[in-house]
């Protein structure tokens, strides 16, 4: 069997938080500034699950309503959206080339729980799920990696894809074959698929 060890934002799936910036700005009426203060102050803690997004929008900007905050959430589940291309690739990895995949990323409960969705459950359900919020440590932390390869020690030296330049590096140090791939890089699903190609040619 072969390994590859990914990350999902940015390289299995299209991540932006805009729409929800915007949102939540005009919605409560307070500056996008505001807004993005309040996603980095909140970022560690949700992404190694300690706390939930809805509960941080009540406590932070004083929500009160049900309604409104179920309205948000449903825009924040927005920010992660499928990229139909990644995930058809990561598919005939598994099912076609016999490829274990680990998904490693930094990522909440909330859109943990929509994956099986957004990954489809043919490359959900196989895949290792190694998430920051279940982990309770997140990238680019030397425990978060030491963790996973102590947990799953046959991804050794695997290909290991990430969009962030810091995860690479603490990737290589921990000896993954690391190369950086991130889909915003690319301008068409011509370009991702120039991008993909070392994939097929190197589990073929």
């Amino acid at each position: 069997m072969k390994f590859l060890a990914i990350d999902i934002g940015n390289v299995i799936c299209n991540v932006s938080f805009e729409a929800f910036i915007n949102k939540l700005s005009k919605t409560i009426n307070v500056s996008t500034d505001d807004v993005n203060y309040f996603l980095n102050r909140t970022q560690k803690l949700h992404d190694i699950g300690l706390t939930v997004i809805s509960d941080e929008l009540r406590d932070h900007f004083k929500i009160k309503s049900s309604a409104l905050i179920d309205e948000l959430m449903v825009e924040w589940n927005k920010t992660v959206s499928t990229n139909t291309y990644m995930v058809s690739v990561l598919r005939e990895l598994i099912h076609e080339d016999n490829v274990k995949i680990a998904l490693l990323s930094n990522i909440g409960l909330e859109h943990a729980a929509i994956m099986p969705e957004l990954l489809t459950k043919d490359v959900h359900d196989p895949a290792v799920k190694f998430f920051s919020c279940h982990v309770g440590s997140r990238k680019p932390s030397h425990l978060y990696y030491k963790t996973f390869l102590d947990m799953y020690p046959e991804f050794k030296g695997c290909l290991y894809l990430d969009d962030r330049p810091e995860n690479i590096a603490t990737g290589a140090n921990f000896g993954l074959n690391v190369r950086h791939f991130a889909l915003d890089s690319f301008k068409s699903e011509i370009e991702i698929s120039v991008g993909v190609n070392f994939l097929r040619k190197r589990f073929k």
